[in-house]
């Protein structure tokens, strides 16, 4: 049998190493996960890279609430203090706060952190630095009371040394072993789920091939990823491995799609719409695949009243307290622009807002005053146009205070999609599908999209970016908010050091 031969003549005569044209690698059989030391591995990877961020928070706060219990045991404050001794369950309070804040402002809990082992060891080296400072500015400031900085070494210490084994492992895990994929639909979604992976998502998944979901062969039976029929391979998939099924957005419409999707529940493999798959797996939607129907049952709560509402009080809350914050730094900033190259401290120019609507956005001046010429152009990375004051304020992200105006004003919001300008709006609507839909919410001076992707400087980036947009269009909530909002910070902190 030849690696191109037609799946339909080679249904009987299946290799222990093919199913049709797809070659199946010895270690990701299931012959190869037969030990149950394999199989808890395999558990453990997925576990990881699934769990919510609110459980890795629990488990943080019970290292921490064990290591001071300890702590108090082992160290008693002396019975003569000048300075009060701060009670166990004070300690246990300030501490699991301040680290939690520390730990969502570096980003220890994102899918990305666990991928990589230094990023996790600089990320808890981080969060634990930044937490004891804190929570020792609480105790002796705020509360004027003490902790024995053995009591805090140790519960520090001990959060850093089992925090990071655990992720560790969990890093492990994920690197050890694959869950396997199988797409079923078109050629085209399953470039789209390799796209995804090249760009470093979805490590935990080994893409393997699509397949066709009616009987007959609808695909070049010669291409090197093609399985062939799904009900030709569906009783296979088990013996080789295949623990997820994605099924595309036409095939999941054909009224007889039960025939196959229940032998396959029925094998073991999990079976998956591929747009609440690609969704989960990536925090995006993958705009090549939705049709209108997809605003139809994505339940968006972008003018819900209730949520409307106490985004806007968080927004006039967060930007006054950011202008009463930054003040004393805004006559530094726009004498720094100033005596660059003598050119304006702000540089306004109009945006696209909430359905549509056009504002001024305001911002510190980056670039020289010749930079564009009245032609839009998007920012590359080390832009010559940039000056030296502007490449110091926009990677601290300095540049952007003005827009707090805009913010108080109702043009924008905290957290959003980021504004663009008209022309380049309307160049995208008519390349992109759906992106004039990311209007449906206010701007943001930060978002889903900023902080999960690059800034972006081609249509295929801002594509790239609509998909992390309508993501956050589907799920806006007010934890989402803070997450991005934390996320950002760390960003700002790592920026400016």
């Amino acid at each position: 049998m030849t690696a191109h031969q037609p799946v339909a003549a080679t249904t009987t005569a299946v290799t222990a190493r093919t199913i049709g044209n797809l070659k199946f690698d010895g270690d990701i059989t299931r012959a190869s996960l037969t030990s149950w030391w394999e199989r808890t591995v395999r558990i453990l990877g997925q576990a990881g890279m699934l769990l919510p961020i609110s459980t890795w928070l629990l488990v943080d706060a019970a290292v921490l609430g064990v290591a001071l219990h300890f702590g108090y045991k082992l160290f008693p404050a002396p019975e003569m203090l000048v300075t009060p001794h701060v009670a166990l369950w004070q300690a246990i309070a300030i501490f699991t706060l301040v680290v939690t804040i520390s730990s969502l402002v570096y980003g220890l809990h994102d899918r990305e952190t666990l991928k990589s082992r230094s990023t996790i060891l600089t990320r808890m080296l981080l969060t634990a630095a930044t937490g004891v400072v804190a929570a020792y500015a609480i105790i002796y400031v705020a509360m004027y009371a003490t902790v024995s900085r053995r009591i805090a070494g140790l519960t520090i210490g001990s959060y850093f040394v089992l925090g990071s084994t655990l992720r560790l492992c969990a890093c492990w895990a994920i690197h050890k072993t694959h869950r396997v994929l199988l797409i079923v639909g078109s050629r085209s979604l399953f470039d789209s789920f390799q796209e995804a992976q090249r760009n470093g998502m979805m490590p935990e998944y080994k893409i393997l091939g699509f397949a066709d979901a009616g009987e007959e062969p609808t695909h070049d039976i010669k291409d090197p990823h093609y399985a062939g029929t799904i009900h030709e391979v569906r009783s296979r998939l088990p013996a080789f491995g295949v623990t997820d099924v994605v099924v595309g957005t036409e095939p999941a419409k054909d009224p007889r799609v039960m025939e196959w999707v229940v032998p396959c529940l029925q094998n073991g493999c999990r079976v998956t719409n591929e747009a609440i798959f690609y969704e989960r797996a990536t925090g995006q939607i993958l705009v090549d695949e939705i049709t209108p129907y997809w605003f139809l049952f994505a339940d968006l709560k972008a003018h819900c009243d209730e949520h409307a509402t106490l985004k806007r009080l968080v927004d006039i809350v967060t930007s006054a307290v950011g202008f009463c914050l930054t003040a004393p730094v805004w006559p530094l900033i726009a004498l720094a622009v100033k005596v660059c190259d003598g050119g304006p401290v702000f540089y306004s120019h109009d945006r696209v807002g909430q359905n549509g609507k056009i504002f001024r956005l305001h911002k510190f001046r980056t670039m020289r005053t010749d930079a564009e010429n009245g032609e839009s152009l998007w920012s590359v990375p080390n832009d010559p146009r940039v000056t030296l004051v502007g490449r110091i304020l926009r990677k601290s992200r300095l540049d952007e205070l003005p827009q707090l105006y805009n913010i108080l004003m109702g043009h924008m919001s905290i957290v959003g999609p980021r504004p663009e300008r008209p022309d380049i709006v309307a160049r995208l609507c008519e390349e992109i599908p759906y992106y004039a839909e990311r209007h449906l919410l206010k701007p943001g001076l930060t978002g889903w999209a900023q902080i999960s992707f690059r800034y972006g400087s081609s249509i295929a980036d801002a594509k790239r970016k609509l998909q992390f947009d309508l993501y956050y269009l589907k799920h806006m909530s007010f934890e989402l908010d803070m997450i991005i909002l934390f996320r950002t910070l760390g960003t700002f902190l790592r920026g400016a050091c």
